[in-house]
Parts: C-alpha cells; sequence; structure tokens
C-alpha cells in the first residue's frame, strides 16, 4: 500500500497547484488504499496554521474531510479525538491534542507532562510534579 506525504494532501485540500491536484484526484479515484501517516496530517495542520494563517475550524474541517476518504488509511479515532480537541481548546497545540488522544486511544493514561497549560486543559494529561 503506497503512502501520502503532507504536500500531496495539501496540493488536494487547497487546490492550489491544479495540475496536482489533478493528479491526486486521480490517485484517489483509482480506489487503492492509502496509508496516511500521523506525522503527515500533524505536518497538514502545521502548514495550514503557520505558512497560511488558517483558523482552527477551518483546519479542522481540512483533516476532517481526510478523515472522510474511505480510501485512506488513517487512525480515525484518534485523530477524531484530536480534531475535536483541537477546536475546543484554543490554546493547546494540534501535536498535544494528538498526544493526548493518542495516549487514551491505547491505554496508556495518563500523559504525563511539565506543560501546565497541557494538564488543565485536558482530563488524560496530567501535571508531572517536579
Amino acid at each position: 500500500m503506497p503512502s501520502l506525504d503532507a504536500n500531496v494532501l495539501l496540493r488536494w485540500l487547497l487546490n492550489d497547484v491544479p495540475d496536482q491536484s489533478t493528479a491526486v484526484d486521480r490517485l484517489l479515484a483509482g480506489g487503492e488504499s492509502l496509508y496516511v501517516a500521523d506525522v503527515a496530517l500533524i505536518e497538514v495542520a502545521f502548514v495550514l496554521e503557520g505558512s497560511m494563517r488558517l483558523s482552527r475550524e477551518l483546519i479542522g474541517d481540512y483533516l476532517t474531510a481526510l478523515l472522510a476518504l474511505g480510501q485512506l488509511t488513517i487512525d480515525r479515532i484518534t485523530w477524531s479525538q484530536t480534531i475535536e480537541d483541537y477546536r475546543s481548546h484554543p490554546k493547546l497545540s494540534l501535536a498535544d491534542a494528538y498526544l493526548a488522544a493518542n495516549a487514551e486511544v491505547v491505554g496508556a493514561t495518563p500523559l504525563l507532562t511539565f506543560d501546565k497549560k497541557l494538564a488543565q486543559q485536558l482530563d488524560g494529561a496530567l501535571l508531572l510534579e517536579r
């Protein structure tokens, strides 16, 4: 099964390079299963938030659109929770939201952290005392 890089996902989501977007459309229309690593989704959000300065709501919509593509092999359980936490906690980074959601999904809770902001915002995170 082939895997997709973040730039392939971005070209499809943004349709900003028409020939590349068309190539991704053809690939998706082929029906082949395609793997998307978690780090690729984190990179997509990083680019959308940092370089493009898009809102969390719109970034969440883009990530949700990727989850809706049935031929993409993605950890949908973790990413659904990640997107929900990212949208509802504006001071929380996507990476922190992902770490907390992943810890919950794999049963590795609490997520121990020195990040007071993270520990205060998410139930699954616990401040590690010094």
